[in-house]
């Protein structure tokens, strides 16, 4: 894996991106990264799903994020047609650990309006932290499968502000969020993406997936280019925001 950019600075592998020293919460809510995959022409999924698109050096990074995280934010359907898991330590990341990163597995959060969850989704067992589902206010939570926490946020839909704020008072710090659409645009809608890491796959997908912000709102959010890796014709970048220092209400 190469790094394009910045040229001045080295690359030090994958435990650069785990650095979270300039990473600083603002004040009231986490560090919010997103991380998505795309195609050269803006697909974000091929037959529903984003694994066509992804490379090993992808999930490579993807592993390497969700290590400097403290919380892992995805939206019900995604977790639903990605067939999520809850997040486990990554062994070959562990002797390249800074000492700022945390020596746990991200805690998962799945976002849902409508509480629809079959008992069959990975998610709902195996080795790790129990998921937070958090969901609208008045949902009717009869029909939720054992093996996450509730944690109603908003009503109408879930307040992502206020998810935030009560992470934060959990003690989360770097949030990750990754996807789908919805929830990424969103996310920029309330100008809460702190830092977009976005693969793009050297390849032409056409479709109708495709636009990484799905169709919300139009908000323009100026994002500095902050790092430029390549391998095997991927393109991983990274973009930040540059921003005075914002506090939740």
């Amino acid at each position: 894996m190469n790094q394009l950019f910045p040229p001045e600075i080295s690359f030090a592998g994958l435990a650069t991106l785990l650095d979270r020293s300039d990473r600083q919460a603002p004040t009231g809510r986490p560090w919010v990264m997103a991380n998505m995959v795309a195609s050269a022409d803006g697909a974000y999924a091929a037959s529903g799903v984003s694994r066509p698109l992804s490379s090993p050096d992808d999930r490579e990074i993807f592993s390497a994020l969700r290590a400097s995280a403290d919380a892992v934010f995805v939206a019900a359907g995604t977790a639903r047609t990605e067939r999520y898991r809850r997040p486990t330590p990554v062994p070959a990341l562990a002797a390249e650990r800074l000492l700022n990163t945390p020596t746990e597995a991200p805690r998962l959060v799945v976002l849902s309006r409508s509480l629809s969850l079959a008992e069959d989704q990975p998610f709902l067992t195996g080795p790790g932290q129990e998921p937070l589902l958090m969901h609208p206010e008045g949902a009717d939570t009869a029909g939720v499968p054992s093996g996450v926490e509730l944690r109603a946020m908003g009503s109408g839909g879930v307040d992502l502000e206020a998810a935030l704020r009560s992470l934060y008072a959990d003690g989360v710090r770097v949030v990750l969020c990754e996807g789908g659409p919805t929830l990424l645009g969103q996310l920029n809608e309330l100008d809460l993406i702190d830092e977009l890491f976005l693969s793009v796959a050297p390849m032409l997908v056409g479709g109708t997936q495709v636009g990484i912000l799905g169709a919300q709102a139009e908000k323009i959010r100026p994002h500095r280019l902050h790092r430029v890796l390549e391998a095997n014709s991927f393109l991983f970048l990274t973009y930040r925001r540059d921003r005075e220092e914002r506090a939740l209400d």
